[in-house]
C-alpha cells in the first residue's frame, strides 16, 4: 500500500462535507471502504458510490448491510440495479423494490440471466392482484415471460399492448400460440395483428393450434408452403376440422396428399362447405 493511499484512507475516514465529493471517486477500493465509515457521509454520498461499476462486489454488500443507508430507496434501488452487486443481495433487494422499477432492471442485459428471471417470477407472481390499468402500463415496458403471462390473461387491452411492444420476441408468441390454455380471442387478437399476423410461422402455429376459428385457419392456408401442407395433413395432432381445407387446398395446387391412408381422409361436411364458399367469395371480391 502506497503513502497516498494510506493518506486518503485517513482523510476518508474524517474528511467533512466538503472534502468527502472529491473522495466518492477514488479509484482505490478501500479508501471507499473508509468513507463508509465516515460519519458525515450523506445518502447522496452513497448514492454516488451505489452506481459506480468499477468497484469490487464487497462495498456493495457493506452498503446493503448498513441501515442508515438501505433504508433509502434510492440508493437500494441503485445496490439492486449494479451488475457488480453480489447475487445474493440483489436478490435479496429485489422484495422491496417497486413494480415499475423491477420492470425495467429485468430488461437490463448488464445483469445476470439468473437474476432477470427472478426478477421476472416476482412480477408474475403480483399479476393476478393488478388493476387492470397496472397491466396496461405493465405490458408497454416488460419482456420475457412476464409479457406471455399478460398475454395470457387474456383480457383483449392487455393483449393488444402485449403485440405492440418492441420487446416481444417471434419465439415468445410462438409459445402462446402453442399452449393449450391461450383463449380463442387472444388467438384472434394474434391472428387479426399487422405484424404478427404476416409472420409464417405464427400463421403456421394458428393453423396447428384447435382453438383458432375454422376461418382464420382456413384463410392461412394459402400461404402456407406445399410441404408444411403435406406434413400438416399428416399430422394426427392437427385438428380433424382443418383437414378437408388443407386437402383441398393440396389439390388445388395439383398435389395428391397420398400421406394419409385412405379411411383417414377427411369429408367435408355442409357446415364445412358454406365456410368454404365463403372463403372462395371473399377471394373472388378480392381479385375483382
Amino acid at each position: 500500500m502506497t503513502e497516498t493511499e494510506e493518506s486518503r484512507i485517513e482523510l476518508a475516514r474524517t474528511a467533512r462535507e466538503d472534502e468527502i465529493a472529491r473522495l466518492l471517486h477514488d479509484v482505490s477500493p478501500n479508501v471507499i471502504k473508509a468513507l463508509l465509515q465516515n460519519r458525515y457521509l450523506s445518502e447522496d454520498d452513497v448514492l454516488v458510490i451505489a452506481t459506480r461499476k468499477n468497484l469490487p462486489s464487497d462495498i456493495f454488500a457493506i452498503i446493503a448491510k448498513d441501515q442508515r443507508w438501505i433504508e433509502c430507496y434510492p440508493i437500494r434501488l441503485a445496490i439492486t440495479k449494479n451488475p457488480k452487486t453480489p447475487l445474493s443481495v440483489s436478490i435479496s433487494m429485489a422484495r422491496y423494490i417497486r413494480l415499475f422499477d423491477l420492470a425495467e432492471i429485468s430488461r437490463s442485459h448488464f445483469l445476470p440471466l439468473v437474476f432477470r428471471h427472478k426478477l421476472e417470477a416476482i412480477i408474475i407472481e403480483k399479476i393476478p392482484t393488478m388493476a387492470l390499468g397496472v397491466k396496461k402500463t405493465l405490458a408497454k415496458i416488460v419482456s420475457g415471460d412476464v409479457l406471455l403471462k399478460l398475454i395470457q390473461d387474456g383480457y383483449p387491452d392487455v393483449v393488444k399492448l402485449c403485440l405492440d411492444s418492441p420487446y416481444l420476441l417471434e419465439s415468445h408468441l410462438y409459445k402462446v400460440i402453442n399452449r393449450q390454455n391461450t383463449t380463442i380471442g387472444t388467438l384472434k387478437t394474434i391472428a387479426g395483428h399487422p405484424n404478427w399476423s404476416n409472420r409464417y410461422m405464427i400463421r403456421l402455429a394458428l393453423v396447428r393450434n384447435e382453438h383458432t376459428p375454422l376461418s382464420i385457419a382456413v384463410h392461412f392456408l394459402e400461404t402456407i408452403k406445399i410441404t408444411d401442407l403435406r406434413e400438416l395433413y399428416a399430422d394426427p395432432s392437427v385438428p380433424v376440422t382443418i383437414k378437408p381445407f388443407i386437402h383441398q387446398q393440396l389439390l388445388n395446387r395439383g398435389e395428391q396428399p397420398n400421406s394419409i391412408p385412405e379411411e383417414q381422409v377427411f369429408e367435408i361436411d355442409e357446415e364445412d362447405e358454406d365456410v368454404i364458399d365463403q372463403y372462395t367469395d371473399a377471394q373472388e371480391h378480392t381479385e375483382e
